[in-house]
């Protein structure tokens, strides 16, 4: 027969190569489940697993318990060993029916322990995921309102220069009007002035002064102003031709 260590469940694995004193006892802090058989006897032919190992243990009966002490664990950040479950070994086992009954518990716990860890990982993972996915939309969330705000900038910059564009079509529309009147006030007066040339003898003179007139009636602020009359070029003489208009003074404005 050889005597079997049967590690309870959630208790820490021993070291490896671990051979306990005479005196050993494990810590009182430790729960184990009622009934359960820290040690277990089997057969020497009995199969074991690879996570179940024999070890020369005291007939702890027998040990005093005055000289019993509590096992100091080794190192728990130490390299994680191998754990001694109980395997299972059935093939030979002729009178071990209580020791197999306890080596399936210890190996059906042990398998209950490595599913939940590993839900654990999985429940882990997915909230990882979750974080990540939730500060991607956050980082989404954020552009969109940087680009929401940056359009509606957009949006008021060119409503502001819509109003302005519609200012000054007002502003040509006005001064088209006026030129449009001082242009049908210059004919009728051209128009007076031929009429009446003969009658009062003014002869050339006459007309000259009233092309003269006509240019002091007709004015233009700026070139764009010309154009927008469509008077540009404007020469020397025409209405509305004013020294400001022809910057070199070669007579023509507008160019």
């Amino acid at each position: 027969m050889r005597r079997i260590y049967n590690l309870p469940p959630g208790w820490p694995p021993p070291p490896a190569g671990w051979n306990p004193d005479p005196d050993w006892q494990p810590n009182p802090q430790w729960s184990m489940p009622a009934g359960w058989r820290l040690w277990v006897d089997v057969p020497d032919t009995a199969l074991l697993g690879t996570d179940a190992v024999a070890v020369d243990v005291p007939d702890v009966e027998a040990v005093p318990p005055a000289a019993r002490r509590p096992w100091r664990v080794i190192g728990w950040a130490a390299a994680v060993v191998v754990a001694f479950f109980l395997g299972v070994g059935l093939g030979g086992v002729g009178g071990g029916g209580t020791a197999v009954a306890d080596a399936e518990a210890s190996a059906s716990a042990s398998a209950a322990v490595a599913a939940a860890e590993e839900q654990r990982a999985e429940l882990e993972s997915e909230q990882a995921d979750l974080t990540e996915a939730r500060t991607a939309l956050e980082a989404d969330q954020a552009a969109l309102v940087e680009a929401q705000t940056a359009l509606k900038a957009d949006q008021e910059d060119l409503e502001a220069r819509a109003s302005a564009v519609a200012k000054q079509e007002d502003k040509v529309d006005s001064r088209e009007s006026d030129v449009a009147d001082r242009e049908a006030a210059v004919e009728a007066e051209e128009a007076a002035g031929i009429s009446g040339g003969g009658a009062t003898g003014g002869g050339a003179g006459d007309s000259a002064d009233a092309a003269d007139d006509t240019s002091e009636a007709t004015y233009y602020e700026n070139c764009d102003a010309a154009r927008a009359a469509g008077a540009a070029p404007v020469y020397r003489g025409d209405p509305g031709y004013a020294s400001h208009l022809d910057r070199d003074g070669d007579g023509v404005g507008c160019e």
